[in-house]
C-alpha cells in the first residue's frame, strides 16, 4: 500500500502533540487561586478609638483554596469570629475587615487585606475635631402681630456641628423637636428643629424680641405689634356712585326701591340689595388684593415685549368679571378698560361707577340664554348683554308694568338664571401666558392657564347629577312665602326664592372690607351676617375621621380620612388658596408632643416648605412622620422654565394640585384643565370625595395620646402674599397693611378629636 506525501507530516505532529501534551494538561488540572481584584468602601468621620468593621465583599475568580493574611487589622469570613492569623478562603466567601481607629481626630487608619496576592485596603478615618458652633441661622421676623400674646416663631434646622452644642436663650422660650418651651439652657444636636416664642408687647406698632443662642452663634426672633391707626399711603378710595344708569345698566340702588324691604314667611329679612351689599361680588371692584394684584401684573409686565399689548390683555381680562359692567359698557363703545393710573377706577372716570357697582343687579340678569354658556366660547367673562333691556328671572306669571314704567327694564322668565352654566361665565377663567422676555406662548384658547375652573369641577362630581346642586342652590340659600317685590303690594308670594347672599369661602377680605370701609370706599353695613354665614359653609366643606389607630413599640400611628361635602375642588378656584391639616398631638399631662401644620399669626405654616423659600413649595404627603411634612391642599402655579410663579401673566401649569376633589370625581379621566398634579396623582386614596393621610409618630414613650386635627382655610397664603409684597408700589403696601392687621387669615372648617392608648 502506498503512502500518501503527507502522511509523515501528520505522524510529526502527532510526536510534536504527545510530547507537549503533559504540562498543558498539568496547566489545565492545576487550581486558579488569584481572585478578582477586590476593595473595602472607606469610612469617614468614624468615632475614636473604635472597632470599625467594612461593608462584606464577596470574592470571586478561584477555583481552589487560596490563602489569605491580613496586616493592621482582622478579618471574618463568612460571619466567623474576626482573626488576625493567615488562613484559606474559597470562591463566593464573603468577607470583612475590622480596624480600630484612632485615638485622635482626623486620622486614617488603614488594614491591608491578601488573599492569593491580591492585596485589598480598608481605610478608616476619626471624625474631625469636635464641632460645637453651627451653621448661621436666623428667624424670620413678624409684624402687625397682637398685643400681648405669646408668639412662635418658625422653626431653624441646627447645622454644621458633629457634637452636641450649647444652647440658651434671653428674652424668651425654646423649644427642640417641638418639644415644650423652656428657658434653662441645654444641649442641641446636628439636624434638630428649634423654635422660640417670645410674648408680643402691650403696647401698639412695639417690637419685642427672643435671642437664641447655640454655641456661640445667635440669631433672633423680632416681632412688632400691630398699629393702632392704620395708616395708607393712597387716600380713601371712591365709593362710586350706586344710582348710576348708563346704556344698558342701572345701578344697584336703583333697585332697592323695589327689592328691599322683603321678608319671608316667618318674618326675616330677605331684603336682595342688603344681601348682596356685603358679597364679594358687589365689591369685586373695590377688593384691595385684586387691586394690588392688577398693579404688581402690570408692573411685572412693563419691561418686557409687547408690554403695551400685555397691558391691554390684563386690563381687559381683570374687569370682564370685576368691574363687568364697565367692561360691557367699553367695549361696546370701544373705550379703553384700563383699570388704574386714570382708569375705570378714578373717580373722574366716565365709567367709575359702573366699575364700583362690581357684578351688580343689571349685570348678572341680563346674561342671555346664549348656546355659549357653560362652553369654553363662554368662559372668562365672554357673557352675553342684549340690547333689549331683558331681566331674567326664575318665576313666572310676572306683572312687569311697574319695573318697566320705573327702569325701563322688562321683567323676563328664564330658568337659565337658576343653572350652574351662567355661574360658569366668570368662575371659569383661562388666561394668556408669557415666558420671561413678554412673548405670548399660548397660542389658543384651549390652550391658556386655567387660572380657576370651579363649573369644570363641578362637571365632574356627583352634584352636577340631576339629583345634585347647582352653584346657585349651595351658595344662596332658599327661602318661602316671599314676594319678589314689595310693589304693589298684593304681589304673590314664591317659594323657594334664592336669597341673594353669596356666601363664599372669603372670610379675610370680609373681614377687611367690615374693618375698613371707609379707606376701601364700602357702602355696605351687613357683613357680619355675610361673614357668619360664611363660617357656616366653611364648615360645611369636609369632615374629618379616623382609620386604625393604634400605638404600639412607641409609635403612635393612625390614619385621617378628609371627606369633602363640596361641589368642585376644596379649596377651588383663585390659586393663592391653601387648605391646611393641622394635627397636634398630646400625651396624658397635656404636652405636646407632636404638632405637623401650625399655622402662626402672620399666616405662615411652620414647616412649609413655600413659607421659608417661595421657590418651592410642600409635597403632597400620604405618609407624615416628621414635624415639618404637612399636608396642604393647594395649587402651585409653575412658568414656562418650570420654576415656581406667583405671576399669573406667567403661569402656564400647575406643579401641584392636590386641592380635595368633590365626589364622583374621577381624576384618572379628567381633562388637562383640571387634572390632579403631583404625587397626588399615584396616590391610590387621593380619590374623588377623599383623601388619607397615615401618621406615624415614633419614639413616644407614653400610653395614653390625644389627637387633634383641624381643616383650616386660608384665602391667601403666605407665600404668594409675601411674593406680592417685593412690589414696593402703593397699591400693595396698602394692602398689605390691611393683610397683616387682620385676624381672619385663617378659619377653621372642621375639627376632630380622639385619643389612642395601649
Amino acid at each position: 500500500m502506498r503512502t500518501l506525501p503527507h502522511a509523515r507530516h501528520l505522524w510529526l505532529w502527532i510526536v510534536v502533540l504527545l510530547a507537549i501534551a503533559p504540562p498543558l494538561h498539568a496547566a489545565m488540572m492545576a487550581g486558579d487561586t488569584i481572585p478578582d481584584p477586590f476593595s473595602f468602601t472607606p469610612k469617614t468621620g468614624v468615632s475614636l478609638n473604635s472597632l470599625i468593621i467594612s461593608d462584606p465583599v464577596t470574592i470571586s475568580g478561584i477555583n481552589a483554596a487560596s490563602t489569605i493574611s491580613i496586616s493592621g487589622g482582622t478579618y471574618s469570613i463568612n460571619g466567623a469570629a474576626f482573626t488576625t492569623k493567615s488562613g484559606k478562603i474559597y470562591n463566593a466567601n464573603s468577607v470583612r475587615v475590622r480596624v480600630q481607629s484612632s485615638t485622635s481626630n482626623g486620622v486614617t487608619t488603614t488594614a491591608t487585606l491578601t488573599i492569593g496576592g491580591v492585596k485589598g485596603k480598608f481605610s478608616v478615618t476619626t471624625q474631625n475635631p469636635a464641632d460645637t458652633t453651627p451653621d448661621a441661622f436666623s428667624f424670620p421676623a413678624q409684624t402687625g402681630v397682637p398685643l400681648n400674646s405669646p408668639m412662635t416663631s418658625n422653626p431653624i434646622t441646627v447645622s454644621g456641628i458633629n457634637a452636641p452644642s450649647a444652647i440658651s436663650v434671653s428674652g424668651g422660650l425654646y423649644s427642640i423637636n417641638n418639644g415644650t418651651f423652656v428657658a434653662t439652657a441645654g444641649t442641641v444636636n446636628n439636624g434638630d428643629s428649634v423654635r422660640v416664642q417670645v410674648i408680643s408687647s402691650s403696647s401698639y406698632s412695639t417690637a419685642s424680641g427672643v435671642t437664641l443662642r447655640i454655641g456661640g452663634i445667635s440669631g433672633s426672633f423680632t416681632v412688632t405689634t400691630k398699629a393702632d391707626a392704620l395708616s395708607f399711603l393712597l387716600p380713601p378710595a371712591s365709593a362710586g356712585n350706586p344710582a348710576f344708569t348708563s346704556e344698558h345698566f342701572s345701578g344697584s340702588a336703583n333697585c332697592t326701591m323695589c327689592h328691599n324691604g322683603l321678608t319671608d314667611q316667618n318674618g326675616k329679612d330677605v331684603s336682595i340689595e342688603t344681601d348682596w351689599s356685603s358679597s364679594m361680588m358687589a365689591n369685586a371692584a373695590r377688593d384691595p388684593l385684586w387691586r394690588a394684584k392688577v398693579r404688581s401684573e402690570l408692573n411685572r409686565t412693563s419691561g418686557m415685549a409687547n408690554a403695551s399689548m400685555l397691558e391691554g390683555v390684563i386690563n381687559d381680562k381683570c374687569t370682564r368679571c370685576h368691574a363687568p359692567m364697565a367692561n360691557t359698557e367699553a367695549s361696546k363703545n370701544s373705550e379703553s378698560k384700563k383699570i388704574i393710573d386714570g382708569g375705570f377706577l378714578d373717580a373722574g372716570h366716565s365709567r367709575h361707577d359702573e366699575a364700583l357697582n362690581g357684578v351688580s343687579c343689571t349685570l348678572c340678569h341680563q346674561v342671555q340664554n346664549s348656546p355659549k354658556l357653560g362652553t369654553l366660547d363662554g368662559f372668562t367673562g365672554k357673557y352675553e348683554i342684549g340690547e333689549g333691556k331683558l331681566i331674567y328671572g326664575p318665576y313666572d306669571n310676572l306683572f312687569p308694568n311697574p319695573m318697566v314704567m320705573n327702569t325701563g327694564f322688562t321683567p323676563t322668565y328664564s330658568p337659565h338664571v337658576k343653572e350652574a352654566k351662567l355661574c360658569g361665565s366668570c368662575h371659569n377663567l383661562k388666561t394668556p401666558f408669557v415666558d420671561e422676555h413678554g412673548n405670548v406662548l399660548s397660542t389658543t384658547p384651549e390652550s391658556e392657564f386655567p387660572e380657576q375652573m370651579p363649573y369644570s369641577e363641578w362637571e365632574r362630581s356627583t352634584f352636577a347629577q340631576p339629583e345634585g346642586k347647582t352653584c346657585q342652590q349651595c351658595h344662596m340659600s332658599r327661602a318661602d312665602g316671599v314676594a319678589i317685590s314689595n310693589r304693589p303690594m298684593w304681589l304673590q308670594k314664591r317659594n323657594g326664592f334664592a336669597i341673594h347672599e353669596f356666601v363664599g369661602a372669603n372670610k379675610l377680605m370680609l373681614d377687611i372690607f367690615n374693618k375698613n370701609k371707609t379707606q376701601l370706599g364700602v357702602l355696605s353695613n351687613n357683613f357680619a351676617e355675610t361673614i357668619a354665614k360664611t363660617e357656616t359653609m366653611l364648615q360645611s366643606a369636609a369632615t374629618i375621621e379616623t382609620i386604625n389607630p393604634g400605638l404600639s413599640n412607641s409609635t403612635l400611628d393612625f390614619t385621617l380620612r378628609i371627606n369633602s361635602q363640596t361641589g368642585h375642588k376644596l379649596p377651588s378656584a383663585y390659586p393663592s388658596r391653601r387648605v391646611i391639616l393641622h394635627v397636634t398631638v398630646k400625651d396624658a399631662t397635656g404636652n405636646v408632643v407632636f404638632e405637623s401644620g401650625k399655622v402662626n399669626p402672620d399666616g405662615s405654616v411652620a414647616g412649609v416648605d413655600a413659607d421659608t423659600n417661595r421657590a418651592s413649595y410642600e409635597p403632597h404627603h400620604d405618609l407624615i412622620t416628621q414635624a415639618n411634612q404637612v399636608q396642604v391642599y393647594e395649587a402651585i402655579m409653575g412658568d414656562n422654565r418650570g420654576d415656581v410663579t406667583y405671576t399669573l401673566l406667567r403661569g402656564m401649569t400647575y406643579l401641584k394640585d392636590n386641592r380635595i376633589l368633590p365626589q364622583g370625581f374621577d381624576k384618572a379621566g379628567a381633562p388637562d384643565d383640571i387634572k390632579v398634579v403631583g404625587a397626588a396623582l399615584t396616590d391610590g386614596n387621593f380619590i374623588g370625595g377623599s383623601d388619607d393621610v397615615r401618621y406615624q409618630i415614633a419614639g413616644l414613650a407614653g400610653t395614653n395620646y390625644q389627637i387633634t386635627a383641624e381643616l383650616l382655610h386660608q384665602p391667601l397664603a403666605y407665600s404668594f402674599a409675601q411674593d406680592l409684597f417685593t412690589d414696593t408700589s402703593a397699591e400693595v403696601r396698602d394692602f398689605q397693611t390691611l393683610f397683616q392687621n387682620s385676624n381672619a387669615k385663617t378659619t377653621p372648617i372642621t375639627t376632630h378629636t380622639f385619643s389612642v392608648s395601649r
